[in-house]
């Protein structure tokens, strides 16, 4: 059997696609899970495996959070897409959401909100240039991890991943109010 992406791509849409996607708890779960595997492991090469993990897994949360905002639901009399404006503004308060004139299908997010910022930064890099830089400040791992940003400056690494769990899941109570 030959595989042809043109045959798997006739007929789908973006609303098929959102239909084959977990709900927005299965990304926060995800989060969750790939943290709590992270502070227990003290080998440096697993932890930056597991943070890597939890980095795309926190993007991926914010990139479908904004497809839902855009695609989630539809004029029932139509079928057109119908955006959630209440969803978007909570989002707009923490990643900016953009759609790309020349791909109507395609939403995408920056950071706005420090914490995001940088979990952007550290997963574009990690995903696109580098892997993390990581050092250990202590003998007491898996806490004494931290990222190296730049040359000059280091952050705890656990204690980043925490505060950007911690605002994942306020975000995510924040967005089933509109859901």
């Amino acid at each position: 059997m030959h595989y042809d992406p043109n045959e798997f791509n006739d007929g789908l849409n973006i609303l098929d696609h959102l239909e084959a996607l977990a709900d927005q708890n299965d990304k926060v779960a995800e989060c969750k899970y790939f943290l709590d595997l992270a502070t227990q492991e003290k080998d440096k090469d697993k932890f930056r495996w597991l943070i890597s993990a939890f980095f795309g897994a926190a993007y991926s949360y914010f990139e479908i959070s904004a497809l839902r905002a855009y695609y989630g639901f539809c004029d029932p009399k139509t079928g057109t897409p119908i955006k959630n404006n209440e969803v978007l503004a909570t989002l707009n308060r923490y990643v900016g959401v953009f759609l790309k004139q020349n791909k109507p299908d395609y939403v995408s997010t920056f950071g706005r909100h420090i914490i995001i910022k940088q979990l952007y930064e550290l997963r574009r890099g990690n995903t696109h240039h580098y892997p993390l830089s990581i050092m250990s400040s202590s003998q007491e791992l898996p806490e004494g991890f931290q990222f190296v940003i730049q040359s000059n400056n280091v952050v705890p690494a656990l204690t980043f991943c925490r505060e950007t769990m911690m605002l994942i899941q306020e975000v995510d109570r924040e967005l089933q109010q509109h859901f």
